[in-house]
């Protein structure tokens, strides 16, 4: 009995943990879709590969957007866009550095840009690149293409960084507003065989609830318009009012009534809140396969003896 008590417990933190990091993961997407965070950090790696001059006073990298292709993928004549498929990059590419040849050839094309390859950093990248592929159009696609993909590599890492800092932060005003406090969560639970009982229930619910709408986004677009960002705001608000709603309904505490009265107290409600709040900060998804996984354990349980066989007599 002590073993499935301690797994309920476990059970109402994970549930606090998953309700609330599904709220925190909905506020993160929501500021992402404002602040246009994959745009612009896919800009600064473009700045960053196609440093250099197309022309005199033309910065390539402006061109590259200028594109009909690339232009095509953005929101708006001065839109930035969000995702850009790796070999789109690479017939780009090949079509302005040929464009300024009159010869249409490759290595014409990168012979033309102005500057050396230690002034113009782009020149001696294509001028590597070309020499690499032996002008070969197809390859040199590929290569520009694989080039670009190392570049968003290291993008990918700014963007994780960027959202990690964010979600850190969002947990924290989180789980600060409403006292969410782990230590005092699992105490009450450890205690109150109801609570528990409610928020088991509460965690299949939640589950369930999940499961149909992962299914439902499957088939949703992903475009970081206006309109998807205020629908993240409006998905965030609501994930956050059904976190606290899961927390009242079990009977768990939610907000601030009172301090601790000694420095143990205080102590204890710090790592309380500070376990919280890393945890929160792993997200809706991680919360939602552990949840997933200990629920199952607890469905399980000890198989029941078989009625149809007779209990052995001891010896």
């Amino acid at each position: 009995m002590f073993g499935l008590e301690t797994l309920d417990v476990l059970i109402g933190l994970m549930t606090v943990y998953f309700s609330f990091g599904i709220a925190c993961t909905a506020i993160v997407e929501a500021i992402s879709s404002w602040a246009n965070i994959r745009s612009k950090n896919l800009d600064l790696a473009l700045k960053e590969l196609f440093s250099g001059e197309l022309a005199p006073k033309e910065q390539f990298v402006s061109q590259f957007y200028a594109h009909p292709l690339i232009q095509s993928l953005s929101k708006g004549k001065n839109g930035l866009p969000s995702y850009i498929p790796p070999e789109i990059v690479g017939q780009v590419v090949e079509s302005l550095v040929v464009g300024k040849s009159v010869m249409a050839t490759l290595s014409a094309g990168v012979n033309s840009l102005p500057g050396t390859a230690e002034s113009n950093r782009i020149k001696g990248i294509l001028e590597t690149v070309v020499m690499q592929t032996e002008n070969d159009a197809r390859q040199f696609r590929k290569a520009v293409a694989k080039q670009f993909d190392a570049v968003m590599d290291r993008a990918s890492g700014w963007y994780k960084r960027k959202t990690q800092a964010i979600t850190l932060i969002v947990a924290a005003i989180l789980v600060l507003s409403g006292n969410v406090d782990s230590i005092h969560i699992a105490t009450v639970l450890s205690t109150n065989p109801a609570a528990r009982e409610k928020i088991v229930s509460t965690a299949q619910q939640a589950l369930t609830s999940a499961e149909n709408q992962a299914e439902k986004a499957k088939n949703k677009t992903t475009d970081l318009t206006v309109e998807k960002a205020n629908a993240q705001v409006e998905i965030a608000t609501t994930k956050y009012t059904e976190a606290v709603s899961a927390l009242e309904t079990s009977g768990l505490p939610f907000g601030w009534h009172g301090l601790p009265k000694d420095v143990f107290g205080y102590l204890a409600k710090v790592a309380g809140l500070l376990v919280t709040i890393f945890a929160v900060s792993l997200g809706g998804q991680f919360w939602f396969d552990t949840l997933q996984r200990v629920m199952q354990l607890r469905s399980t349980g000890p198989k029941p003896p078989d009625p149809a066989q007779p209990a052995r007599k001891k010896k």
